[in-house]
This record gives structure tokens, C-alpha cells and sequence, in this order.
């Protein structure tokens, strides 16, 4: 490289160049919708019920009366207010200002509740309250009357106990096509007609942008916090609007949590060693490799999402080692008297082989990950992947270059045999003093070494077959966030955070006008509302609202609480609710009858309890829809919904899990036993490194812990990257070896020589992984303790173990692979 350094320094400057044009070109989706691949069923059904019916991405404001009655005039005063100033904020806007409130559709609360009354033989649709809200408590009273016996008013817009509210705001958040500015009647007609039968491409919508959905909300707080308001209201907001800035929130925390780990690494490195030009050339390679994955990301069209931060964590602490590894053989061989050529050269000589193992097997440990088709945790193993291919190259071609340029130890110093210096908080003596003390241990007993780790082994492999896949969204924020207890305010009082959508095709006009079908429906409902009533809050469908008018067009009489019998009876009460609710009769059913939507609210729970229960409604699902399928042979039932969504990524997780971790394992021992040569190499320089990935998991289980999102990612990247060490070892173990034969030589020589690169690297990777253990949330948290726990495992298990197996065993190399 020294020949050829004008060359390197072009090439590298031209990539940097590609690299920030690249990053130009990066997208982030923070939405459920962008975990998805385009052509994946749940999220074309999931466009096709947003083509059809509009945004469920809506904002859900629960709010407690200060004076612990929600139908208090005051409140209800309030409650008008607000959606007032929602509804007619272009009023107050100045000519050809805008607001971010141009994203809300549709503002429901208590006041303007939708409630069917009968005028003469006309159903008609008034609103609960209405304009003007009445103060004697006659009217009070007949108002609560009203709401109590409506079944779709209770946990919606009000609380059993009367202290909390409702108020929900629909947004065109998601059902913008790409292509179309905004949500209008021809964009609904034009979505109509993309939706129809024999229509090959699904519908595709644009991803809503975290800026747009920060600034709404940011509209929405400065109405809520208006005085007259936050006087008699405390509120809770939830829904993907009123998250973001709590996302926002959740990325600053990251992004400090980097730069801590930066700053460890840099005091690290300055105690290890002592010079500023290998603190410079370690973190500029970091920074270089960061900047080309994303620029490669870019360039690959690849979506950024919040996986991102643990991307350039990964890059920061993988790229670090690689440099640790290069910088302390060149150290090492300049301080023994080795002039700056020879010490390079034979650094790279010496050291290549090995980093161009643990690079491979760290790419192989991120890349299992894309098996899994969540595209967030997809485009995570490509750009980490990404991102350790260009730490590896960075350290094979620039590094050299720079060492070369502004070397660790001087060019002319000349090395003598003289008593080191004794400088502030010098480890490295320190570090080596006790290394030589490690070996003689293991050597006396190597078997009492063994054991006790096949025993970690054993308890772990129990532990990991303990383990419960339970993704909750909840994971992601603080326990103590105003998300976080706002969620458990709605899911406590009210209709809850989440729900899900059962989107119905019957593919034949006027299908929804036959009384079987509509009582299909409504038994289906009653089915969940009391099987499932642990999950289920309520439900709501076109089938509820024929029973409603045709009770109330029968002079509220109960026995008439039901789908009418014969399918005119039936299309006449449902003309009647079209023509006095026409906007909600669009939200339940097509224009053509032929499509419907069954709204389900849920109470909170994880992925490991919805997986089962949702398994159960499908077969609840099609043991209805079989009685319908001799007339409605197409007819077609998709569960959907952003909360669906989200069980369908963790089921994809859970899928495909314990195949993410075997093919990590099984390409890496492939390539250890291809380098080493020996089938026995192989196995001793793996089970180092099977213990740690499997005690991450192995801990998870035994606590009671669940795998998600996050701790999904710790086995295969575990294993990946803690054989860094055990390579390194094994590599210098060889050629040491290669001298004399002599085994218990090679390993003292090893351990004194490798051992602090082996110490420093894994400190390096470990308090990567463990500044993560002090994040707010318990999932990038738990990955960050349990990361870092299995790091320093390892390295324990490279220290004791690996010594104690190479002892026991004493295995034989390929004369290949020795030189």
C-alpha cells in the first residue's frame, strides 16, 4: 500500500464523494406499514381496506374531567370547544398560510356522537350534544340516558364511571396514494376503482413522514393547551401521531447513548495505546465506514428506520475491533525492536488471515437476520453487514496507509531494552501482569476449566428452549413516559389503544344486503365480544347499525334488536341509515354492497398471547364464512389494522428466530473448519462462542424475559462477533505452535502476547453493546445488558475455557494453514 498511497487516497475520497450523494438519497418510514415488503399479503390487504375505507392512523384523545363527570356542562362545554377549534382552524389561518390540521378527516366526540332517532317513518341521524350544550339537569341527564343506551357511545367517547372522554381524530395519515397530494371525494373514487377485481397492482400509499406526524401533534397540543381547556381536562393522547415525539425522543436518547460509547472508546484507546494517531486512525475509520454504509444504503434505495442508531453502534464497535487487533500487533512488534516496514508488514502478515475470518463470520452472524421478512430488521442486516465489509476494507487498505503516515511509535525511534517508563494509569502492564498469571491456572487443571462451562452450556440451552416470543409495542418507550401511561389510561377506561379490522370482499354487488350474510356478521361479533372477552372491548359493523335502525324504526321495541329477515326488509332499513348517515354508512360498507369492515377494539397485551388468540378467530372466521361460501364462493375475510400488523411482524420473527440462529451457526463452523482445517480446530474454536449467543437466550428464558424485536438480533450478532477474539487467539495460537511443537509454550506465549488485544477488544464491544443497558426502554435496554453480558462471557471463555479445551485436546492443524 505504501507504493500505491496517492492511488488509495483517490479511490477513497472518490467513495466518500458516492457516499454523501448516497446518503442524499436516503428515506426513513418509521410507520407499521414500512415493516412490510410491497407484495406481502397482510400489507396488500391492509392497502386494500385503506383504498376503500379511508385511514385508521387516526390520533385517540382520552380525557379526565377535573370535576369527575365528563357530561358536566363544563365539560361538555370544553369537549365542543375543542373540536370546534379542530374542526375550523382554517378560520384563524392567515391568506396562504398552512397548517399541519389539514391532515385531519373527521373529528368525533361526545358532543357531536352520531345517534339514529326516527321522525314520523324517516330514520334520521342527530348528533348527541349538538351546537349548543344545555345546563339544567334535566337535559343533563336525558343526554346520559341517551349515550347509556347506545351500544357504540359507552368506551368510545365515554367512561363507565363518567370521569374520562373520548375524542377521536381521523386523518388522511396512510391512505394518501402515491402520486396525490391529499385525501379528496376523487381520490376516493379513483382508490374505488384501483381496488377493483382483476386489478393486478394493489393500490400503493405514501409513508407518512415522522416530521408530518410531529407536526400535528404539535397543532393538537397548542389547541389542548389552551387554558380554558387544561383547566378542566388532563389529557392522554395515543395513536402513531402522538407517538412520534416520543420517538424523536427515543432517537436523541440513542444518539447520546453513541456518543458516550464513542467517548469510552476514545479513553480506551488512549490507555491502550498512549498515542494520538491510533485514537485518530481507529475513530476515523469508524466514521469512514459509517459514512459509506449509509451512502450505500442510499444508493440501494434501502429504508431507514429506528433499527438505524444500533446500525452505527454495530459499525463503531466491529470497526474498533478490527483496528485494536491491526494497531496492538504493529505496537507490539515495534516496542520488541522490530523496525516500521518489517512491523508492518509482518502485522498484516501475522493478523490478516484472522481479521478476514471474524469479518466474514461477524457479516454471516448480521446477515441470517435477513431471512426475516421484516423489512426494518432486513435493511438492518444489510447496512450492518454492509458496515462490516467496509470497517474490513478500511482496515486492509487505508489503515496501512495511515500507520504508515502517522505511525502509533515514531519511524526513527529506535527500540532498546530499557525499563518502560511509568506513566498515570498505565493498564497495559497491569493488564499483562495478570494475563501471565491466567495460564499457569488453567494449565495446573484444565478439566476443572471444562466443566463448569459445559454446565453454563447445558443450563443455557434449557434457558433458550424457556424463552417466550412476546413482542409489545409498549417495549419501545420508557415505563414512566406520558405515551406510555397514556396508553394505560385508554386501556383501562376506555376502548383501549389498539384495535383491528376485519375487512370483508364478498366480490358480488349487494351481497351486503342479504339478511345471512349480515347475520353472519353480527354472530361473528357476539362471538368475539364474549369468547374473546379478555382482548376484546367492542366491536362494530353495518350488521350492528340494521339492528340498531330497525329497532328504533319499530318502536325501540327489543325483539326487534335484529337483522331483518328478508332481504328487502333489510335493503330498505339500510337506505333509510344511507340517507340519514350517509358519511358513516361509507365507512361501514361500499357503495356497491359488496365490501364491509368489522372495527374490533383490544385491550394491550403482547404478541405471545394475540398469536394464539388470533389463530382462534381465524378459525372462528372461516367456520362462519364456510356457511356462506356455497352462496359467496369468492367471498374473501382479511384481518388487518396497524395493531395486526404489528402481531404479523412478531410472528414473522418467531418463524423464523431459531433458523436465523442455525444458519449463523452452521456457516460459521463451516468457515472454521475450512480455515482451520480440523474438524476438532473447528469445534474448540466454536464452542467459546456458542456458549455466550447461547446464554444471551438461555438468561432470557430463565427470567422470564420475553424475545423481541430487539433481543431477536442478540444471538446471531453475538455469535458473529465474539469470535473475534477466539480467531485471534486460535490464529496466533497456530503459528506459535508452528515453532516448536510445544503446546503449553505456545498457549503462555499466546496469552501474553494476544491476550490484552483479546482483553481490549472485547471491552470494546461489550461497553458498546452495554451503555444500551441504560436506555429508557426496556427493549433496546435489554438487548444493551444481555449484549454485553454475553460479550464478557466470551471473553471469559477465551481466557479459561478455550486455553483449558486446546490443553485437553491438543489438536492438530492442516500444515496448510500454518505459516
Amino acid at each position: 500500500m505504501r507504493k500505491r498511497r496517492l492511488l488509495v487516497g483517490i479511490v477513497f475520497l472518490a467513495l466518500l464523494a458516492a457516499s454523501i450523494f448516497g446518503i442524499g438519497k436516503l428515506r426513513m418510514d418509521m410507520t407499521i406499514e414500512g415493516w412490510f415488503a410491497k407484495n406481502d399479503p397482510t400489507l396488500i390487504a391492509f392497502n386494500r381496506y385503506h383504498a376503500q375505507f379511508g385511514s385508521e392512523d387516526g390520533v385517540y384523545i382520552v380525557y379526565k374531567s377535573k370535576d369527575g363527570d365528563v357530561f358536566s356542562p363544563a365539560s361538555l362545554e370544553a369537549a365542543r370547544g375543542i373540536q370546534n377549534d379542530l374542526i375550523n382552524f382554517r378560520a384563524k389561518l392567515k391568506q396562504g398560510e398552512q397548517s399541519a390540521l389539514e391532515h385531519i378527516v373527521k373529528v368525533d366526540t361526545l358532543v357531536n356522537a352520531s345517534v339514529l332517532t326516527v321522525d314520523g317513518d324517516v330514520l334520521a341521524s342527530r348528533q348527541l350534544v349538538g351546537d349548543t350544550v344545555p345546563t339544567s339537569p334535566e337535559a343533563i341527564a336525558k343526554i346520559k340516558a341517551i349515550a347509556e343506551s347506545e351500544k357504540q357511545l359507552p368506551l368510545q367517547f365515554f367512561s363507565r364511571d363518567h370521569k374520562y372522554g373520548g375524542i377521536y381524530i381521523e386523518t388522511d395519515f396512510g391512505s394518501v396514494p402515491v402520486g396525490a397530494e391529499a385525501v379528496t371525494e376523487e381520490t376516493v373514487l379513483s382508490l374505488d376503482q384501483a381496488a377493483t377485481p382483476g386489478e393486478e397492482k394493489p393500490v400503493e400509499f405514501k409513508p407518512t413522514d415522522q416530521a408530518d406526524y410531529l407536526k400535528l401533534f404539535e397543532e393538537i397540543k397548542k389547541i389542548l393547551d389552551k387554558p380554558q381547556y387544561a383547566k378542566q381536562f388532563d389529557f392522554y393522547a395515543v395513536g402513531n401521531t402522538a407517538a412520534a415525539e416520543h420517538d424523536v425522543k427515543m432517537s436523541e436518547e440513542m444518539g447520546i447513548l453513541y456518543l458516550a460509547a464513542f467517548a469510552i472508546i476514545v479513553v480506551l484507546l488512549w490507555f491502550l495505546f498512549r498515542s494520538a494517531s491510533a485514537v485518530v486512525w481507529s475513530m476515523l475509520t469508524v466514521i469512514l465506514s459509517t459514512v459509506f454504509t449509509l451512502g450505500a444504503a442510499g444508493w440501494l434505495g434501502l429504508t431507514v428506520t429506528g433499527f438505524l442508531i444500533l446500525t452505527i453502534l454495530l459499525i463503531l464497535t466491529v470497526g474498533v475491533a478490527d483496528t485494536v487487533h491491526t494497531l496492538t500487533g504493529y505496537t507490539r512488534m515495534r516496542t520488541s525492536g522490530i523496525d516500521h516496514r518489517e512491523a508492518l508488514r509482518h502485522t498484516y502478515k501475522f493478523a490478516g488471515v484472522a481479521l478476514l475470518l471474524t469479518g466474514l463470520t461477524n457479516m454471516t452472524g448480521t446477515m441470517a437476520l435477513n431471512i426475516t421478512p421484516v423489512v426494518p430488521i432486513q435493511s438492518f442486516a444489510i447496512m450492518s453487514t454492509l458496515g462490516i465489509l467496509f470497517a474490513l476494507l478500511l482496515t486492509f487498505y487505508l489503515l496501512p496507509v495511515l500507520i504508515d503516515l502517522w505511525p502509533t511509535v515514531s519511524k526513527k525511534k529506535v527500540i532498546v531494552a530499557t525499563p518502560e517508563k511509568k506513566r498515570f494509569l498505565d493498564v497495559l502492564p497491569h493488564l499483562k501482569s495478570a494475563l501471565d498469571k491466567v495460564f499457569p491456572i488453567v494449565e495446573k487443571r484444565p478439566v476443572a476449566f471444562i466443566i463448569p462451562f459445559m454446565l453454563m452450556l447445558v443450563v443455557s440451552i434449557y434457558g433458550a428452549t424457556q424463552v417466550k416470543i412476546d413482542s409489545q409495542i409498549l417495549d419501545q418507550y420508557p415505563e414512566n413516559s406520558t405515551f406510555t401511561q397514556s396508553v394505560k389510561v385508554a386501556d383501562e377506561h376506555m376502548m383501549g389503544a389498539y384495535a383491528m379490522v376485519l375487512y370483508l370482499d364478498f366480490k358480488e354487488d349487494f351481497a351486503l344486503q342479504d339478511p345471512d350474510v349480515l347475520k353472519a356478521m353480527d354472530e361473528l361479533q357476539k362471538k368475539f365480544e364474549t369468547k374473546y372477552k379478555k382482548y376484546v372491548v367492542t366491536t362494530n359493523s353495518i350488521a350492528y347499525v340494521a339492528k340498531d335502525a330497525n329497532r328504533k324504526l319499530n318502536g325501540n321495541a327489543p325483539q326487534y334488536e335484529r337483522i331483518p329477515d328478508t332481504r328487502e326488509m333489510l335493503s330498505q332499513v339500510l337506505f333509510m341509515f344511507n340517507s340519514a348517515n350517509p358519511s358513516e354508512r361509507q365507512r361501514l360498507v361500499d357503495d356497491s354492497y359488496r365490501k364491509a369492515n368489522i372495527k374490533i377494539s383490544l385491550h394491550s397485551y403482547g404478541s405471545y398471547e394475540y398469536h394464539e388468540v388470533f389463530k382462534q378467530m381465524r378459525a372462528d372466521i372461516d367456520q362462519t364464512m364456510a356457511q356462506l361460501k356455497t352462496k359467496y364462493p369468492k367471498a374473501e375475510v382479511s384481518i388487518t389494522g396497524v395493531f395486526a400488523l404489528a402481531m404479523q411482524a412478531a410472528q414473522y420473527i418467531t418463524e423464523n428466530e431459531a433458523i436465523t440462529f442455525g444458519i449463523a451457526l452452521i456457516v460459521v463452523s463451516v468457515i472454521l473448519l475450512l480455515v482451520f482445517g480440523s474438524v476438532k480446530v473447528g469445534l474448540i474454536a466454536l464452542i467459546p462462542n456458542l456458549i455466550p449467543a447461547l446464554l444471551a437466550l438461555g438468561l432470557l428464558g430463565i427470567s422470564g424475559i420475553p424475545l423481541d424485536f430487539f433481543t431477536m438480533m442478540l444471538a446471531p450478532i453475538i455469535i458473529g462477533i465474539s469470535i473475534d477474539d477466539t480467531v485471534h487467539f486460535i490464529s496466533h495460537y497456530q503459528q506459535k505452535l508452528a515453532k516448536d511443537g510445544d503446546v503449553n509454550a505456545a498457549l503462555r506465549e499466546t496469552m501474553s502476547e494476544a491476550g490484552p488485544g483479546v482483553v481490549f477488544t472485547a471491552l470494546i464491544l461489550g461497553l458498546g453493546f452495554g451503555i444500551m443497558a441504560i436506555a429508557s426502554a426496556a427493549g433496546t435496554s435489554n438487548m444493551g445488558k444481555f449484549g454485553a453480558l454475553a460479550i464478557f462471557v466470551g471473553l471469559l471463555n477465551d481466557l479459561f475455557l478455550l486455553p483449558a479445551l486446546l490443553l485437553a485436546f491438543k489438536p492438530k492443524f492442516n500444515k496448510e494453514t500454518v505459516g
